[in-house]
């Protein structure tokens, strides 16, 4: 057994804290091995090492198992301490006496303590400290009174509960439990939004909000109350030694740290990774800090988190401090110290005590106060009773942050054994059952009202044309480029492009979605874009004015095309460019509700290869892939998605250049094909273009009576013939095929003819024309024509348009009632664009 005494630690107030020193033999770190004698588990290192493996497997195991029903990772974390700790595992004195002896906790806190340091970093690194100053009415208001309330209800609720007697120790606790339960943690909700991929959308964007001035009026209200409580209980020297090394401190990191960060930058081509030297001088930074909090009295976390905070997040550095430390700290040693929340927790001790029920009751009122304050604050504010409800279960999550306060109370003697248990059990219910009931009754995506979904169809040549392009990188700017231009402006039925660059969110934790400003860009990130880092973009350009004046990916992108709009006369072509920001897991929410917003009629999407005439079909980002499957599920109207094959950028002069582009449309049937159809008459209309349909029929012997389907199929082709009768460059074709085998000689025929080929995705559709086909599917996003003219082993040198009709259309009205909609109410394409308040 190992000798234990008590040593004594000083609080703000000057009292001594008593604490617990463990001592143990320092030179047993390794083992000479079983044959020698030793007992390897009686040694650090090696006991070290089995409890890392012992907590990333149980770990591992119950996140496996609790996801199921909505339970967030640190809190299946905790769960997995719980089973191995006291309350479970190792309630055996000789299993936890082999596997987590008292002598062998120092190392293991000292590595969780250290991952906790890396992660607050990581974390702060991401957060955008430009919400603050951007946060509307309904954050301020939600931010004061969601705190306020629980707060002030748990003191009245202290005073008048006949069990709890109000002291020294009591008064203490009651300040921190208060605070932590009234407060919300900026850093749990992130990480909350970002596992149930609630970041994109108005209730997350809201509530990342609200959280982060929380936390910012937390940080005031903390180094008020130390500042004031240090001069009353010590003396005024004291507390103005206090103040000043705390705001020395933060000048330091202001003054040294964020030059050396920009710096950084500066020296870090775009698109190129850091060096790792560099990286080394920023870990480093974030280790030193550290340091210097724990010197001038603040906790490990203070410095890291405030070096964080001013270190411009996005590429380079934020994308490489994210992708270097997030995922070994996260996945490997983060575990560990919510794993051994649990462990210190002993629910034998709660159950057995006095003051587990008067401290469940207290919970329980911080709990519902905070729902009556966010609620309260939601409909004042105008917003729905279910919008509040869903923003309070977010905002009543509990995780790492709250987990990390109560460890050190504990540390510190402020509060026993059984209390720290009673507040980590309300951790885990708390926020266990908000996680739970906001994965099964919040689903964003499915609120798309069907009344507004659209399609191109539906324009029928005769209103503008909306259209939402997407792009992710400078090699998708041709083909779409060639694309858009093909969609013919014309007087009676102008084009209005809503540009969108999409980015992956890496580096920071919250997304974007915001008109394109040049006068805001930075190379660093696009933070520039919401307007935070103007300061870093003017230390950049007088530190390098070279650098400054280089245009960034987006500047390049959205000067390609307005460029193209400059080609056509003032109001027939119009350029709205966007930038998105967000994970590619909730991309789509992004790209749907801004559809959504600007009544779009076609979303323009790249698809995620490439095929070329020389090389096979390669991988660009798989990524991609799923979020343009997102799409295709939710959208509020039609989508086209472009499979690349060379289709490049036309020249000045192709406007006025005839048969520019050849382009075919194969017509099966069915609603996909029929909106395909209505963009090659909008294209029929371009003088450089020429236009070939081939509707594939069955041989008359086989043809059914027909139905609805095949009615509307007949009034579309008859409607376009009568639309394009007399353009010389439409040629109409019909072949009668048996099988799918002769369907794909001809598409191979006709794309060797053509450099676009236009097809319905026509999904779970199964006709003649595709029997069979259908078995060897690649890309089922694409239907099975578009998969096969995308496949590599079709050998066709073409580009794919695969388009598919919006699956809830306007009943009736047609092209009148949408014509009649737009003019009454107002909503010319113009270059303002509306703002929404969080």
């Amino acid at each position: 057994m190992p000798d234990e005494e008590s040593f004594g630690i000083s609080d703000y107030k000057g009292n001594k804290l008593i604490n617990r020193l463990v001592c143990f033999n320092a030179t047993l770190t390794t083992s000479s091995g079983l044959w020698l004698g030793d007992r390897p588990l009686e040694f650090a290192f090696p006991i070290l090492l089995l409890q890392l493996i012992v907590i990333f497997l149980a770990a591992r195991l119950s996140h496996a198992v609790l996801s199921r029903i909505g339970l967030p990772q640190p809190l299946s974390h905790v769960i997995a301490g719980l089973l191995l700790g006291p309350s479970g595992l190792s309630h055996s004195r000789k299993l936890q006496r082999t596997l987590f002896p008292k002598e062998s906790w120092v190392h293991l806190d000292h590595i969780s303590l250290l991952a906790f340091i890396l992660f607050i970093f990581i974390v702060a690194v991401k957060i955008d400290l430009g919400q603050i100053r951007k946060s509307g009415r309904k954050s301020v208001a939600i931010a004061q009174i969601g705190t306020a309330l629980p707060f002030i209800t748990i003191f009245i609720a202290v005073l008048f509960h006949p069990t709890i007697q109000m002291n020294e120790i009591v008064r203490n606790y009651i300040i921190h439990f208060a605070g932590r339960w009234a407060l919300t943690s900026n850093i749990v909700i992130s990480s909350l939004l970002a596992e149930f991929n609630l970041l994109t959308t108005k209730l997350g964007r809201l509530a990342m909000s609200s959280s982060l001035l929380s936390d910012f009026y937390c940080v005031i209200i903390s180094a008020t109350f130390l500042f004031v409580t240090t001069m009353v209980y010590q003396s005024v020297a004291l507390g103005l030694t206090f103040l000043f090394s705390c705001c020395g401190f933060v000048a330091a990191i202001w003054l040294f740290a964020r030059p050396v960060a920009l710096w950084i930058i500066r020296r870090t081509p775009e698109g190129s990774p850091m060096d790792e030297a560099l990286f080394l001088v920023i870990l480093l930074m974030a280790i030193g800090s550290s340091i210097a909090g724990e010197l001038i009295g603040q906790s490990v976390t203070f410095g890291p988190l405030l070096l964080g905070v001013i270190i411009p997040g996005g590429p380079p550095l934020g994308t490489a401090v994210v992708d270097r430390l997030e995922r070994l700290v996260s996945t490997l040693f983060l575990p560990a110290f919510l794993v051994i929340a649990g462990l210190r927790s002993n629910l034998y001790e709660v159950v057995s005590g006095a003051m587990w029920l008067p401290m469940t009751y207290l919970i329980v009122i911080s709990v519902v106060a905070k729902f009556i304050g966010v609620i309260a604050s939601c409909l004042y504010c105008k917003m729905s009773f279910r919008d509040g409800f869903v923003l309070a279960l977010i905002l009543n999550s509990r995780g790492i942050i709250e987990i990390n306060t109560f460890n050190s109370l504990e540390d510190f003697n402020l509060l026993s054994a059984e209390l720290y248990a009673v507040n980590i059990v309300g951790i885990v219910a708390v926020g266990g059952i908000s996680a739970m009931f906001l994965k099964a009754f919040y689903c964003p995506s499915s609120l798309m009202p069907a009344n507004r979904r659209r399609t191109v169809q539906a324009c029928a040549g005769v209103v503008e044309l909306r259209v939402l392009t997407c792009v992710h990188g400078e090699d998708h700017v041709p083909p779409l480029l060639t694309l858009t231009d093909a969609l013919s402006p014309t007087s009676s039925s102008p084009l209005c492009i809503y540009l969108l660059h999409l980015s992956p969110l890496v580096g920071r934790s919250n997304t974007i979605l915001a008109p394109y400003k040049k006068k805001q860009r930075s190379r660093s990130s696009f933070r520039s874009v919401s307007g935070v880092s103007s300061s870093l973009a003017a230390a950049a350009a007088a530190a390098s004015n070279s650098a400054a004046k280089a245009p960034t990916l987006s500047d390049r992108i959205v000067n390609s095309f307005v460029s193209l709009e400059r080609q056509y006369p003032t109001g027939l072509f119009t350029i709205q460019p966007f930038i998105g920001v967000s994970p590619y897991a909730t991309m789509h929410d992004d790209i749907c509700s801004l559809a959504a917003d600007k009544m779009c009629d076609l979303i323009l999407l790249p698809f995620h290869r490439r095929i070329d005439a020389d090389v096979p079909l390669e991988s660009v980002n798989p990524a991609v892939r799923s979020f343009n499957t997102n799409v295709l599920l939710y959208a509020p109207c039609s989508v086209a998605i472009l499979i690349n094959c060379g289709l490049s950028a036309p020249p000045i002069s192709a406007l006025s250049s005839p048969h520019a582009h050849r382009v075919a449309l194969f017509f099966l049937g069915g609603p996909d094909d029929r909106e395909a159809l209505a963009i090659a008459a909008r294209m029929a209309e371009n003088p450089c273009i020429d236009l070939f349909i081939l509707r594939l029929l069955l041989p008359s012997e086989k043809r059914e009576t027909e139905g609805k389907e095949e009615e509307m199929d007949d009034e579309a082709i008859q409607e376009f013939r009568l639309r394009t009768g007399e353009v010389e460059t439409v040629e109409y074709r019909e072949e009668e095929v048996k099988e799918g085998a002769e369907t794909v000689r001809l598409m191979r025929e006709m794309s060797e003819r053509c450099g676009l080929l236009i097809v319905g995705r026509a999904e779970g559709r199964v006709t003649p024309f595709t029997a069979g086909l259908e078995m060897w599917s690649e890309y089922p996003e694409l239907g099975v024509i578009g998969d096969i003219l995308a496949s590599k082993d079709f050998g066709g040198n073409a580009s794919v348009m695969v388009v598919q009709q919006s699956s809830k259309v306007e009943d009736g009205g047609g092209a009148m009632r949408r014509m009649a909609s737009r003019q009454s109410s107002k909503t010319e394409c113009v270059t303002k664009t509306e703002s929404v308040e969080i």
